[in-house]
């Protein structure tokens, strides 16, 4: 009976997002999407290297619980936000939210990941499989993979921050918190200011919003940006010009000087 019902299950869910078996048809997902005009396929694989692969194409990996079977999504966006550096504004009124942060990168993912399922809670796909997949592969990455926290700070409290995966030379922002007024605007600007200084070819921000189109982004199509993603995510992955920012740096770097 449990093996008819999960069937049943999967065939309904495969009428909505189809179902990738393995990492070899993650190449087939726009053709998929193409013929249903969606977003979505799904998976229920949520290893690591599956996970890292769905990355590895350029879509995001997303999650939710089907009763009790949890449910890898593997988002194809028909349309996407990218910032090039060109276009990216900074706000000066940003530094009156600035005066006591600092910045850094990857100083406690586990923790910033928490509190963005916190943050996110009771409603958020950030499930427990997906999560773990998420910390591995903060840990070791894979097939140029890795995942990131962007942290800002006031004293010790946490204040902002947002969880996130550099594939090749792009870097990709997944998801996000904050606790105070105007601290998110200051993580976002600062992280932008980094990511143009390290090198980085692109900022990948997802679906269209309008605080991303006020940062400077523009949106491609999905045929767009998933050919000009492959020909970054072919290049090595630049090191990060600095992990950490003092509240004299995040001040400097908000009025568009460099972080060094």
């Amino acid at each position: 009976m449990r093996d008819r019902h999960r069937s049943r299950l999967l065939a309904e869910i495969n009428r909505y997002y189809p179902i990738i078996a393995d990492q070899d048809a993650l190449a087939i997902v726009p053709q998929r999407l193409w013929r249903s005009s969606g977003e979505f396929c799904s998976a229920l694989d949520f290893s690591p290297a599956f996970v890292a692969a769905v990355c590895r194409h350029g879509y995001l990996p997303m999650a939710e619980m089907i009763g009790d079977l949890p449910l890898l999504l593997i988002k194809s966006h028909r349309d996407r936000c990218v910032v090039d550096w060109d276009n990216l504004r900074l706000s000066r009124k940003l530094r009156r939210y600035a005066r006591d942060v600092t910045f850094s990168v990857n100083r406690d993912f586990a923790s910033c990941l928490s509190r963005i399922v916190a943050h996110h809670a009771p409603t958020t796909w950030l499930i427990q499989p997906l999560c773990q997949a998420f910390l591995s592969l903060h840990h070791q990455p894979l097939r140029s993979v890795a995942f990131h926290a962007i942290e800002l700070y006031a004293q010790d409290e946490l204040v902002a921050g947002e969880i996130g995966y550099s594939t090749g030379r792009i870097y990709t922002s997944v998801a996000a918190f904050h606790t105070r007024n105007g601290a998110g605007s200051v993580q976002l600007a600062l992280l932008g200011q980094v990511l143009s200084a390290s090198k980085f070819a692109f900022w990948d921000l997802g679906m269209p919003l309008s605080y991303k189109i006020q940062l400077g982004a523009h949106v491609e199509n999905r045929q767009h940006f998933l050919r000009r993603w492959q020909q970054q995510a072919e290049q090595p992955t630049p090191a990060w010009l600095t992990k950490q920012l003092s509240t004299a740096a995040c001040l400097n770097l908000l009025q568009g000087q460099s972080p060094h």
